[in-house]
């Protein structure tokens, strides 16, 4: 039995509901969580990590001995790559545990495939996602269109509607991007992408489904999923 450790934010409930939904498919698989305090609004100026909080909550999943350690947030991509890069290497040296984010996971997955072209829906304002944007294009991205929702509070994201993240879906697809990023890990967008696929005809991948993909092929069992989360995580 190979087991994962998953940091989230106090006011996410997304994270674990996919996670455990994905890791049902997969054999001999532990997942288990850590949260650090965070319940308040997610567009205000953050310009690196609470290390104090990260490091807490991945010393929890230390104490659990698991085999790996995935930061399931979106942050890095604000931040910038090189900010989650730092992190999985403090983990592995402060910890001895190897780590992955969902980030690094869905970098992986579009270069993979060979996706320059992206389009992103988000629960957010327009200051973040044009924070959004910057990350992305600083790491050779072509974002080509964004969406927001026009929320800020972390735990209202959870809440929007299926109907709706599919027409803001169609929405950005009208200008032709390569793939659709559902971005936010409380966002409930993982369910939706094999239909949004069939119908776009174009990848959409969700951050946390993307995570846990990171962590299952960091421990050499993304070969179990199934092709419902996404074309790109079979």
């Amino acid at each position: 039995m190979k087991s994962f450790g998953t940091i989230t934010p106090s006011s996410n409930i997304i994270v674990e509901r996919v996670t455990l939904a994905m890791t049902r498919d997969v054999p001999d698989v532990s997942p288990h969580f850590a949260r650090f305090g965070f319940a308040g609004r997610s567009d205000t100026v953050v310009e690196d990590y609470h290390w104090p909080s990260m490091m807490g909550a991945a010393q929890l999943l230390a104490d659990a001995h698991v085999d790996l350690i995935c930061w399931n947030g979106s942050k890095g991509g604000e931040l910038g790559f090189d900010r989650d890069r730092v992190l999985c290497q403090r983990i592995e040296d402060e910890l001895g545990i190897p780590a992955v984010t969902s980030v690094l996971a869905l970098d992986q997955l579009l270069r993979g495939a060979g996706i320059e072209r992206i389009a992103f829906v988000t629960p957010f304002r327009q200051p973040v996602n044009d924070k959004i944007v910057r990350g992305w294009t600083a790491a050779g991205y072509d974002c080509i269109a964004d969406l927001g929702a026009g929320l800020s509070d972390n735990f209202s994201y959870s809440t929007m509607a299926p109907d709706v993240l599919k027409g803001m879906a169609r929405q950005v697809a009208t200008e032709k991007p390569d793939a659709i990023l559902f971005y936010c890990t409380n966002l409930p967008g993982a369910g939706l992408c094999a239909d949004m696929e069939s119908e776009l005809g174009i990848p959409v991948l969700d951050f946390v489904s993307a995570g846990v993909w990171g962590a299952l092929s960091a421990l050499g069992l993304s070969a179990s999923l199934p092709r419902k989360w996404g074309r790109l995580l079979v």
